[in-house]
C-alpha cells in the first residue's frame, strides 16, 4: 500500500503528465469552444440541393426525389437537372449542390465531394428507393397477384404511425464530436505514463528498474501496483477534465454524464496498457520508445476524428476494421452512440471492445516481463 501512494506522488510531481493529461486538453477545449461556439444551434434543416444527370430515361426516380417531403410543405431535396456530368461536376465543385445522381434506366450512381450529413441523407434515400424497387420487381415476378397490395402499402397516403426515438443526450451539434475526440486523446496520453511504468521494472532502461529486479518483491506485484496507482490518478484527472468541459465550458454531453465518464476511465485503462506494452515489448532506447508512444496516441487520435471529423466516415467505407480496433475511435463512437441516440447496446459494444483490447495488451506485457531475464545486474 505504501508503494501505491508513492507511485501516485510520482505522477503528481510529473509536470509533463499533468500538462498533457489536463492542461493541454483544457486549452484545446477552449479553442474548440471559441471556434465552434453555438454554430450547431444556428444550422437549421433546409432542402438538400442535389443534381440529376439523366443518361437514360427514368422519370420515376426523378419524380419521387422532387416530391418527397420531410413534412408538409418542406421538401427533402432541391432537385437541379443537368445535361451532362461536366455541368454537374462544375456545380459540385462550386458547392451549388451537395452531390449528383447519374440516372440510368435500371440503376443510378451517386457522386459526392465529401461524406457529411447531406450526402449521407441522399445516399440513404437512394438505397431505400432501390430496395423498394427491388422488392416490387421480386413480388411482380413471383406473386403478381400481390403487386396491388404491395403498391398500396408502399405508396399509401394514409398517415404512418411514427415511433419516437428519444435523443437521450439532446446532442444535435455535429461539432461535439471534436470534444469526444479530445477526451479520447486525453485518455490515450496515458500511454506515456504507462511507458514510465514499464521502464521502472526494466534493469537495462533505468536505475530504478535495476534496484527493483534485485528486490524481494515480485516483479508482477510491482507492475500491477504501479498500474493501479496510475489508473486511480488518471481516473481522477479525467473526472476533473470532464467537469471543466461540462460546468465551465457548458458543453452538453447528454444526460448520461456518468456513462461518459466511465468511457473515459476505460479509455485511460487501455492507454496505460498500451504504454506498458510499448515499453516492455519493443526493442530500442527510451528515446525511440517515447517516439513510438507519441506516434501511437497521436495517430489514434487523428483516426478518431480529432483533426478531421470526416475521417471516421471515410474509414468506415474503405477500411472499417480500423474503426473496430482503434482505441480513440471506439471511445468517440461510444460517446456518440450514447449521447446522440441513447443506444446503450452500441455504447456497451464499443466499451467492451476497448476494454478487451486493453486487457489483451496488459496480458501480453505481463507475459513479456515474466520471460525477461538479465545475465547480470
Amino acid at each position: 500500500m505504501q508503494h501505491f501512494w508513492y507511485r501516485i506522488k510520482v505522477i503528481l510531481r510529473s509536470r509533463s503528465a499533468i500538462f498533457w493529461a489536463m492542461v493541454f486538453p483544457v486549452f484545446l477545449g477552449l479553442v474548440f469552444k471559441f471556434m465552434f461556439g453555438n454554430i450547431g444551434q444556428l444550422e437549421q434543416f433546409s432542402e438538400v440541393p442535389v443534381g440529376i444527370v439523366t443518361e437514360e430515361k427514368n422519370d420515376e426516380l426523378v419524380t419521387v426525389m422532387k416530391e418527397v417531403e420531410i413534412e408538409d410543405g418542406l421538401s427533402m431535396f432541391e432537385v437541379k437537372e443537368y445535361e451532362g456530368k461536366q455541368d454537374a461536376e462544375e456545380a459540385l465543385k462550386n458547392k451549388t449542390i451537395q452531390g449528383y445522381v447519374v440516372v440510368k434506366k435500371s440503376d443510378f450512381e451517386l457522386v459526392v465531394r465529401e461524406m457529411n450529413e447531406y450526402s449521407s441523407l441522399i445516399k440513404t434515400f437512394l438505397n431505400q428507393y432501390k430496395q423498394n424497387i427491388t422488392l416490387i420487381e421480386e413480388v411482380a415476378k413471383e406473386n403478381p397477384q400481390e403487386i396491388g397490395n404491395l403498391m398500396e402499402e408502399l405508396f399509401s397516403d394514409e398517415p404512418v404511425e411514427l415511433i419516437e426515438i428519444p435523443l437521450k443526450g439532446q446532442d444535435k451539434d455535429p461539432y461535439t464530436q471534436y470534444f469526444y475526440a479530445l477526451i479520447a486523446m486525453a485518455c490515450l496520453v496515458a500511454t506515456m505514463v504507462g511507458m514510465d511504468n514499464g521502464y521502472a521494472v526494466q534493469a537495462d532502461l533505468s536505475s530504478l528498474g535495476a534496484r527493483r529486479n534485485v528486490a524481494p518483491t515480485q516483479k508482477m506485484k510491482q507492475v500491477m501496483t504501479d498500474f493501479l496507482a496510475d489508473l486511480f490518478i488518471y481516473c481522477i484527472m479525467m473526472t476533473l477534465l470532464l467537469g471543466v468541459f461540462i460546468f465551465i465550458y457548458k458543453q452538453d454531453f447528454g444526460s448520461n454524464a456518468g456513462l461518459i465518464l466511465l468511457g473515459a476511465w476505460v479509455g485511460s485503462f487501455t492507454g496505460l496498457a498500451a504504454g506498458i506494452l510499448i515499453a516492455v515489448a519493443l526493442k530500442g532506447s527510451r528515446a525511440k520508445k517515447d517516439g513510438i508512444g507519441i506516434a501511437f496516441f497521436m495517430t489514434s487520435s487523428f483516426l478518431g476524428g480529432l483533426q478531421w471529423g470526416d475521417i471516421t466516415y471515410i474509414l468506415e467505407q474503405n477500411c472499417p476494421i480500423i474503426n473496430r480496433i482503434n482505441p480513440a475511435t471506439l471511445i468517440v463512437n461510444a460517446f456518440k452512440s450514447l449521447a446522440v441516440f441513447g443506444d446503450y447496446q452500441q455504447y456497451a459494444v464499443n466499451l467492451i471492445s476497448l476494454l478487451v483490447i486493453g486487457m489483451l495488451l496488459l496480458f501480453i506485457s505481463i507475459l513479456k516481463l515474466r520471460r525477461t531475464k538479465y545475465a547480470s545486474l
